[in-house]
């Protein structure tokens, strides 16, 4: 509405400053024409001879210079000294004049320009007038729409110094992932140190000065560990760690991601079935590339399938043209009827089915049936996939959503693997 109203304002204003505008003229008027020298007897007609002729009196030639000193005249000149006349011009006479050499006539008004300042004046009035008028019967609309910009160019603004901010942390973790086997190594010794005490944790937090621990046990915490909420523990980094004992099922860590506070890993055994990284695609590409990277060093012994080649594909990994070629899984369970386990369970893994982009339809039904409970692989797929056990969200700015553990990440580039 506003703007249809000011386009409206700005077409009359260039309508009336760009039209034509007709002079206006005089009534009929009594005017007499200056003789030539020949018609004047051999001598100049001058304005006594013309006040003589049509009024009578020589004397009234001050009358007639006044009603037409400054006129233009047809050949361009005007009236501007009593002595000096030309032929043919025609000059206005008073009202009384008589005689035969008065005739009647109009006299237009010279033309005038119509962009005078005061026209100029008034127009921009009219337009100050009319935006005043807007404002105050749009105002609210107006204030509005105002504050809608600023804010979404504030977070625009936002958006791009965060972006920054980040791409300069991104590149510092992927230097620290790429250089740094302590933090895996400390994340293997802390699950595999749970797991003597007969508490599983499916993700660990090396930090600079402790280790964090999202652990399952509803039991109270044994040195070093103590709880610092209900299902999370922490011990200090420095200080021995129990030697490993035999484990039923070797922990898988991966590299999630990290921040000012340490790196975290996930435990892959407790995957159960699939993990989909949606959101940002380049992001979620950059977590995959780690998540691989970590496992490569830490589990050596898993076997990649990369049913999807992409930049995220590990060089070593065996490529099936697609999900239906899989190797078989004997006694695997049906497809997923959309029913997602509320509780995973740990289980040993012997490969992983890694995807650069999310299967649909039968695709995805396979998928699920190969990775199911009661198998040894999982699968981690770039891409939104429903029904997926575990669901991270990447965004564009490099940060990382975990919901299964309430946290957020930043994922290293991998533009300094």
């Amino acid at each position: 509405m506003i703007r249809r109203i000011l386009l409206l304002l700005a077409a009359v204003a260039f309508a009336v400053t760009v039209a034509p505008v007709a002079a206006a003229a005089d009534d009929v008027v009594k005017v007499a024409v200056v003789r030539s020298t020949g018609q004047n007897g051999g001598e100049p007609d001058s304005l006594a001879q013309v006040a003589r002729r049509t009024l009578g009196d020589p004397g009234r030639a001050g009358e007639i210079f006044a009603l037409n000193r400054g006129r233009a005249q047809a050949d361009g000149g005007a009236l501007t000294d009593p002595a000096t006349l030309r032929p043919g011009w025609i000059l206005r006479l008073p009202d009384d004049a008589t005689g035969p050499d008065v005739r009647l006539g109009r006299i237009g008004v010279a033309a005038k320009p119509f962009l005078t300042w005061k026209v100029v004046l008034a127009l921009i009035g009219a337009v100050v007038l009319a935006a005043l008028t807007l404002l105050v019967v749009f105002r609210r609309r107006i204030v509005r729409w105002v504050r809608a910009r600023i804010r979404d160019a504030g977070e625009k603004s936002r958006l791009r110094r965060r972006i920054r901010e980040r791409a300069e942390l991104r590149a510092t973790l992927a230097a620290a992932f790429a250089d740094d086997r302590r933090a895996a190594d400390l994340a293997q010794r802390s699950v595999v140190e749970l797991d003597g005490q007969g508490v599983e944790a499916y993700a660990i937090k090396i930090g600079k000065r402790e280790v964090t621990a999202w652990v399952t046990a509803a039991g109270p915490p044994l040195a070093p560990w103590r709880g610092t909420g209900e299902t999370v523990w922490t011990r200090p980094v420095d200080g021995p760690f129990a030697p490993a004992g035999p484990t039923p099922i070797v922990p898988c860590p991966a590299p999630v991601g990290g921040d000012d506070d340490g790196v975290l890993f996930a435990d892959l055994t407790w995957l159960d079935g699939v993990l989909a990284i949606g959101g940002d695609p380049r992001v979620a590409a950059d977590a995959l590339v780690h998540l691989l990277a970590g496992l490569a060093r830490s589990r050596p012994d898993l076997r990649v399938l990369g049913v999807v080649d992409g930049p995220a594909m590990p060089s070593q990994a065996l490529r099936p043209r697609s999900v239906a070629e899989l190797p078989p899984r004997p006694g695997g369970p049906a497809a997923p009827d959309g029913t997602v386990l509320l509780a995973a369970r740990r289980r040993g893994l012997a490969g992983l089915v890694v995807m650069s982009v999310a299967p649909v339809g039968d695709d995805a039904a396979r998928l699920f049936a190969f990775c199911g409970p009661g198998g040894d692989h999982v699968a981690i797929v770039v891409g939104d996939l429903p029904g997926a056990h575990w669901q991270w969200t990447a965004d564009p700015d490099g940060t990382l959503h975990v919901p299964i553990l309430g946290v957020t990440v930043t994922v290293p580039s991998v533009r300094r693997i």
